[in-house]
């Protein structure tokens, strides 16, 4: 039987039947700030973060990839960004806040290129001991039709709304009583941080101790009327969660649920929150660990954060950076995962081209040089085991065309086409013994991947 085949890998060398991948550099240039977040709008790729320059391009923390380079997204953004979300035909926007007593959801509309705000100012009233009142916004979700977004107020315009509004198209409304207080021992912030919506539920997690009248204790759903509680919550901020074969997973900077210690990681068993066989801290402190992002992706979740010191249930060490993921059994630290300054963190993904683009504040991936994001793109066959699969490409690099030559078990293959700068072209289908021919390109060297 002939199989498909997807070249991720210089031509060179020979690749063994079972999955395996490796890092690559996205982008060239320098990045100067820390991504938080990607999302794709009208079929492009968004990053958003504490950047002003981007892949070697200016981009006041909101950019665009056209395929070939990061370009500012209009006049960018007042303040850094958190979190993105595309709704019916504008990319909405969730801002940090650090300089002045008012903040805005803010909306991206690419057709006409005008950057706006939705509804009235979000405010927080109430001093916080060692913080300033200035409303960060951290996420921003749709249910049931209309936006939701979350973050440190308690105002909104004129109307007492605390920690999460929804939007109604004429203007910001509570859900409940909304979001209150702190989880004993933590920050004295509510740091409504991330929103999920699954089978009619809203999921939001943060510092805060309570939703409506619940004691949640960092957790909270909301079931469209009334806000109910996860068991026991935990004893520190939940920053991430996402859903993976049906269970809920999350994230933060705890280590414990009601009696049952943790790692920064958990998962819910629909009764109570347990260890999902791993654990994760970081070595030397400070920084402190965390797992900031959770994203199920096709059949594996991936786990992202600041940590360099990852241990499963048998105490066995998994070699670990910044990045881990799961297949259902085991968790993997991709290839030592990623380093830099504080080891290495990352919060944004995405899937992209059949792999993964991964953000942060990270100087290499795998070894790989990289500027704070990074490509994890999967090499596969499904020849029987034992077989060797080797791969020619010539000549590569080249000016004018490739010839592949695969085995006769390989039928097609996927390819990337790379400019003398390491930024990404063209990409498509071929078969064995095609020429791939750089007609139509600006002159000069290409390399195929």
């Amino acid at each position: 039987m002939k199989k498909n085949f997807t070249l991720l890998a210089l031509a060179s060398l020979a690749f063994a039947t079972s999955v395996c991948a490796q890092w690559s550099a996205f982008s060239t240039g320098t990045t100067n700030g820390f991504i938080v977040e990607f999302d794709e709008h009208n079929g492009d790729l968004y990053a958003t973060g504490f950047f002003t320059r981007i892949g070697g391009k200016n981009a006041r923390y909101l950019a665009r990839w056209d395929g070939e380079q990061w370009n500012q997204a209009g006049i960018g953004l007042p303040e850094a960004g958190h979190a993105m979300h595309s709704f019916q035909g504008a990319l909405h926007l969730a801002i940090y806040q650090f300089n002045v007593d008012s903040n805005y959801v803010y909306r991206w509309n690419s057709d006409i290129g005008v950057l706006s705000i939705l509804g009235p100012g979000f405010y927080l009233t109430t001093a916080i001991p060692n913080f300033s009142n200035t409303p960060s916004l951290y996420d921003i979700v749709d249910y049931n039709g209309q936006l939701v977004v979350c973050g440190e107020f308690d105002r909104v315009g004129g109307a007492a709304i605390s920690g999460i509004a929804t939007w109604n198209g004429v203007q910001w409304l509570p859900l409940g009583s909304g979001l209150s207080g702190y989880i004993d021992d933590g920050y004295e912030i509510m740091y409504p941080h991330k929103m999920l919506v699954h089978d009619g539920y809203l999921y939001v997690a943060g510092n805060f101790k309570m939703a409506g009248g619940v004691e949640v204790n960092g957790i909270a759903r909301w079931n469209g009327s009334e806000w109910e509680a996860l068991g026991a919550g935990f004893n520190d901020a939940v920053l991430g969660m996402d859903f993976y074969n049906g269970e809920l997973y999350a994230g933060g900077q705890f280590t414990q649920s009601g009696d049952t210690e943790l790692a920064n990681i958990a998962k819910w068993n629909g009764a109570e929150w347990l260890s999902p066989g791993i654990g994760v801290d970081y070595n030397p402190e400070p920084p402190y660990s965390f797992v900031h992002t959770l994203k199920t992706i096709d059949d594996k979740l991936y786990a992202l954060g600041g940590f360099n010191e990852c241990t499963d249930d048998n105490g066995e060490d998994v070699p670990c950076s910044g990045i881990l993921s799961y297949d259902g059994m085991n968790w993997d630290g991709m290839d030592g995962g990623l380093s830099g300054n504080f080891g290495g963190e990352s919060e944004a993904i995405i899937p992209y081209e059949g792999g993964i683009l991964v953000g942060g504040d990270f100087t290499s991936a795998g070894g790989t040089a990289v500027n704070s994001m990074a490509l994890w793109g999967v090499v596969s066959s499904t020849a029987e085991a034992g077989a060797a699969l080797p791969v020619g490409i010539s000549p590569n690099p080249s000016d004018a065309e490739f010839v592949v030559q695969l085995p006769e078990a390989v039928y097609s293959f996927t390819y990337r086409l790379l400019n003398h700068t390491g930024q990404l072209v063209h990409s498509g289908q071929g078969l064995p013994g095609q020429a791939i021919r750089t007609q139509g390109l600006p002159s000069g060297l290409y390399l195929l991947q």
